[in-house]
């Protein structure tokens, strides 16, 4: 019976260190995800440069945190599924649903400046 008890545990701890694991990869992953899909228009840091509002002059800076309090990461997220006019077509045909969660909750930390992007 203990070592049921034991093997149990170690199920239980090594389920919750690839939970840890797994969530970290996520956060990760939306980084890479945006430097991929978002950074060419919306900048590496979420300002886009003056050439990308050049060209698409109702481009938003995702580094402002008064236009990012107001959108929730399920905003963003239908954003992403959907698009937004002619200039951002959606995303639905290269992101999965969770990749554009990851995307979605990374673009949330430009207006903290806390992202990693270089």
């Amino acid at each position: 019976m203990k070592r049921v008890a034991a093997v149990v545990a170690v199920g239980i701890a090594l389920s919750l260190t690839i939970g840890t694991r797994t969530a970290a990869a996520q956060a990760a992953d939306g980084e890479a995800l945006y430097r991929q899909h978002c950074r060419t228009c919306h900048g590496a840091r979420g300002t886009p440069t003056q050439r990308m509002v050049g060209l698409y002059p109702n481009l938003k800076t995702l580094a402002d945190s008064a236009l990012l309090a107001g959108i929730s990461v399920d905003s963003i997220v239908a954003l992403l599924k959907k698009g937004q006019g002619k200039d951002m077509k959606s995303f639905s045909d290269k992101l999965t649903p969770d990749q554009m969660a990851a995307v979605a909750r990374f673009v949330k930390t430009l207006a903290s400046g806390s992202t990693h992007t270089p």
